[in-house]
């Protein structure tokens, strides 16, 4: 039986804020694109859920504006109505809510108009204005070189034979994905070494997000989020909390609450019951009322790689430049949603280059 194989200029593993600005730009070059996604949806972590009548960001909280290729797409984004400013600053505050401190540094924080997930949607939805396609539920087993192509190989058994490839996906799945594609295998059409030793040195944090739909409004002093002190011995399990009625998604009280690294890391392995009756027991102070009646539902969602430890200086690193094969986002150049999006245009732009007979650096 023949596998199928589908033939494009640019394969992209990940719809995050990174693969769909890398999509929008090579369209636009006229490159023929395929953006490949396992989840069901756009976004990987600025993710929004609905819990019953609760809306909360469980992902990526908001985002900021520093560059103009940034500012470009917010700008675009909120014309469409997709984004939103929120504030200006967040409390800060020690996990036992001592020593708050008001918020507000004047530098404008942004949120998605309904979610965190707004502004990706609103990218995907103009990818279909071009040369390029989305597929959502498809998960890349395998990437490999074969005659001079990149070859990307799903759990279908469907085959997308590409000139290049851009992976969005956190480092250490894109080192799995090659690995099992063959270019780590030695005398094979392999990994740069200089690229495989800067990749292998990436790491991550992972993140507890627990979702809390409230029976009233919560105790989170306005605009509705609260930056905790930095991990220490006086401080407890807690780094983020935000009230996503307050942020103005959410249509009832509810909370988002992210977890430090350290604890994270100490409960990756533990009950989820376990790990989010020690966050609900941190966030009662900003609770009205004891947990047993504040709380009327709850969901605990475990991000793997959630904060990349380390941050590569450059914006890209390329993998293989025949065929280019590159991998960019949020540990390249810039942490964060405006981190990640820059990192993708960057690999945009350097492949459509090597694509074209470029330069390849």
């Amino acid at each position: 039986m023949s596998e199928t194989v589908q033939a494009v200029d640019v394969a992209i593993v990940g719809a995050g804020i990174a693969g769909l600005v890398a999509a929008r730009e090579l369209a636009a070059a006229g490159c023929g694109v395929v953006v490949l996604e396992k989840s069901r949806g756009v976004g990987g972590r600025m993710a929004t859920r609905r819990i019953g009548q609760a809306v909360c960001d469980h992902g990526a909280q908001f985002f900021t504006v520093r560059g103009r290729a940034f500012g470009g797409i917010v700008t675009e984004a909120h014309g469409a109505g997709s984004v939103r400013q929120w504030c200006d600053g967040f409390s800060r505050a020690t996990a036992n809510g001592s020593g708050m401190l008001p918020p507000g540094d004047g530098h404008p924080r942004w949120r998605g108009a309904s979610g965190m997930t707004d502004l990706p949607k609103h990218l995907a939805a103009t990818l279909a204005a071009g040369p390029a396609s989305l597929r959502c539920n498809t998960k890349v087993a395998s990437i490999g070189i074969r005659d001079g192509r990149a070859r990307l190989a799903l759990d279908d058994g469907a085959v997308i034979d590409a000139a290049g490839a851009i992976l969005t996906a956190p480092v250490p799945q894109a080192l799995d994905l090659m690995a099992a594609g063959g270019m780590m295998a030695p005398g094979a059409a392999a990994i740069d070494g200089d690229a495989l030793r800067k990749l292998s040195a990436i790491d991550y944090d992972p993140c507890f997000a627990l979702m809390l739909v409230l029976a009233r409004p919560s105790r989170v002093p306005p605009p509705g989020g609260i930056q905790f002190e930095a991990e220490g011995p006086a401080n407890g399990p807690i780094a983020w909390l935000a009230d996503n009625q307050q942020k103005g998604i959410s249509p009832v009280p509810a909370l988002s609450i992210h977890a430090t690294a350290a604890f994270s890391r100490q409960h990756f392995d533990s009950p989820p019951d376990e790990v989010a009756a020690l966050l609900v027991a941190a966030a009662a102070p900003w609770l009205d009322g004891p947990p047993e009646t504040a709380i009327v539902e709850r969901s605990l969602h475990r991000w793997k790689f959630s904060h990349p430890t380390m941050i590569v200086s450059e914006p890209l690193v390329a993998a293989s430049t025949k065929p280019p094969i590159v991998c960019c986002g949020d540990a390249f150049a810039g942490p964060k949603v405006e981190g990640a999006a820059s990192s993708g245009l960057a690999a945009a732009r350097w492949i459509e280059r090597v694509l074209r007979g470029g330069a390849e650096s």
